[in-house]
């Protein structure tokens, strides 16, 4: 193979490992396409989301154990700790969120309805139940004070107002209108997206060359004899970016000794025969 440089130099080598990165590099997709392959277009992964609402304005750096976030009218789904932040939303189950659904989110324009559950594992019935009990185990307390769910207190004091129940009343005096509007803000409040944390601030890529373009035992392209595809610059992202470290470690160090075991398998045959198998790869020999 050759590569030919900026400087007009042109280097010769029996393998080359393509190792650009995700769409943040330059030229990496261009090369791979200029050779024969296949690009899936990049978009973001693994990024936040950018949300401007009263009932969790001024709650940056409070989390959520344990809930579970959905795009309406999609299959999206995840669940796990969610943070709230000076712009919005992040967390494991955000973050998941947005690499499983690099593809529909950016489609929508990352601007999109997100579904907030609280209290994930209980059907709508469940939780009105649970809020009933308060009102026989605990007629006296104010209902902004807590409630039976894990839910932190300054978010519960959010909910408990935006369903329309002063600070200082008691669970006794709940309505069944307040307290059916506090079953929905448990099990799903609604947020407006508004879009995603700002252009190279997201963690990964989704896209590259395509996956069936390439053997993963090797990572030796199969459009390209001698060229091997590593990390970002495949089709592949994970759910945290510990897994695109390891894939990126691992793809790497897949290639690095393919090649070389390929370059010493070349050096056997012979300097006349390496050309002519370098200039023929498809040729008989």
């Amino acid at each position: 193979m050759e590569v030919s440089l900026d400087a007009r130099e042109v280097l010769e080598a029996a393998c080359v490992i393509l190792a650009t990165g995700g769409a943040k590099s330059v030229g990496g997709g261009t090369l791979a396409e200029s050779l024969g392959h296949t690009i899936e277009p990049p978009v973001p992964s693994l990024f936040t989301f950018h949300c401007r609402d009263a009932r969790i304005e001024g709650l940056a750096g409070l989390a959520v154990a344990d809930a579970e976030v959905s795009v309406p009218d999609t299959d999206l789904r995840r669940r796990g700790p969610v943070l709230i932040t000076h712009g919005g939303l992040s967390g494991p189950a955000i973050l998941t969120l947005s690499a499983w659904g690099a593809r529909v989110l950016a489609g929508l324009g990352y601007r999109f309805t997100l579904a907030l559950n609280l209290v994930p594992g209980r059907t709508r019935e469940q939780v009105r139940s649970e809020l009933r009990g308060q009102r026989t185990e605990h007629p006296r307390r104010r209902v902004s004070s807590g409630g039976p769910f894990a839910v932190p207190l300054r978010l519960w004091e959010r909910l408990t107002a935006a369903a329309g129940i002063g600070p200082e009343v008691t669970w006794s005096h709940v309505s069944s209108e307040a307290l059916e509007a506090l079953v929905a803000a448990c099990g799903e409040t609604r947020l407006a997206i508004e879009g995603k944390s700002l252009n190279k601030e997201e963690f990964v890529t989704c896209g590259g060359v395509r996956r069936e373009e390439i053997d993963f035992r090797t990572l030796a392209s199969q459009r390209c004899p001698g060229l091997y595809v590593v990390g970002e610059a495949l089709d592949v992202d994970g759910v945290t970016g510990g897994f695109n470290f390891q894939a990126a470690w691992t793809t790497g160090w897949l290639a690095g000794n393919a090649a070389a075991d390929a370059v010493a398998a070349a050096a056997a045959v012979g300097p006349h025969d390496t050309v002519r198998e370098r200039r023929h790869p498809d040729r008989a020999s």
